[in-house]
């Protein structure tokens, strides 16, 4: 350093003080910083990730563990970020069962046996031994949001507003379309709320299939009465017969009455026909379109029906 300041003060150049930190070094500082603020108000974090305990583990396999295993202690240890994606489920559910059990998470998870008891223990809400998806989905939402009402933004807002009582099976509950809203606490257990999201399913098929069969009825009532030799029984206007259009008292009352016999059979035998499993599903899905989708999928198709009926 010496001899290159002489060097300088020959050439008659003035030397200049150290300079401070690059851009590129200032920018990962800041995005550090960002990311160590956003992991400690997360509180979801735990410390950075363990090694891989066998060799043969593949490189997906390898970012799967790092991801999962900072979320062993919650918000205990030292905090760093990582990313849960929907990607990554399938990829720790080894055999396809749409579950990560025990031993999944342990070929993963180099930790100790009690560490992975643990995150399993955090992950698993209806304790029966195993991380389903929407399990998975609510400890991706716990990463970003902290571990208060499984990290739903809408169930806390809810309860913000008194929209919720505090204590409600809703508050953690990973039931599909969940948003925390119920102001008469009529959702007094899991069994009661699977009951209410049944008939809840119920109602939006029926108003879906209302919505399409009102203006298909208008249209092709003329021809089907036309090809039948009968009456068109549509209202004044091509309209369908209802209290608003009118033309009611054309339809045979033995119609109605047969409706409400059917209806009331099915209602009866689906009451008093013990079912278990996701409430709504029939197994009624002639055109493959849920059947054999990875469970992400799923639930999104869920998601969609129940907001289109609501």
């Amino acid at each position: 350093k010496a001899g290159q300041q002489a060097h300088n003060k020959h050439q008659g150049t003035h030397t200049h003080p150290p300079q401070g930190p690059s851009t590129t070094d200032t920018t990962m500082f800041r995005l550090s910083l960002v990311a160590a603020l956003l992991a400690g108000s997360a509180e979801a974090f735990a410390p950075a990730p363990l090694p891989l305990a066998g060799a043969t583990r593949r490189a997906t396999t390898a970012s799967a563990a790092s991801s999962l295993s900072m979320q062993r202690l919650g918000s205990v240890g030292t905090q760093q970020t990582a990313v849960l994606t929907k990607e990554l489920f399938t990829k720790l559910d080894a055999d396809g069962s749409g579950t990560i059990d025990m031993q999944e998470l342990s070929e993963v998870i180099p930790g100790s046996k009690a560490e992975v008891e643990a995150l399993m223990r955090r992950a698993d809400l209806n304790g029966d031994g195993v991380m389903d998806y929407a399990e998975y989905e609510r400890l991706m939402a716990m990463s970003r949001n902290d571990d208060a009402q499984g990290g739903n933004l809408y169930v806390r807002n809810a309860l913000n507003l008194g929209l919720l009582k505090k204590g409600s099976v809703l508050e953690d509950c990973v039931m599909v379309g969940n948003k925390g809203f119920d102001p008469l606490n009529t959702a007094t257990s899991m069994r009661v709320l699977e009951q209410y999201r049944e008939a809840e399913l119920k109602h939006g098929r029926l108003a879906m299939l209302a919505a399409v069969g009102w203006p298909v009825s208008e249209l092709l009532e003329p021809y089907i009465a036309k090809a039948l030799g009968s009456a068109d029984l549509l209202a004044a206007g091509a309209k369908a017969p209802s209290i608003l259009n009118g033309g009611l008292d054309r339809i045979n009352p033995v119609f109605f009455m047969g409706v409400i016999i059917f209806t009331a059979t099915v209602e009866s035998v689906a009451l008093s026909t013990p079912r278990s499993g996701t409430p709504g599903d029939l197994g009624f899905d002639p055109l493959r379109l849920y059947a054999g989708k990875t469970a992400d999928v799923k639930r999104d198709l869920e998601l969609k029906e129940l907001n289109n009926g609501r």
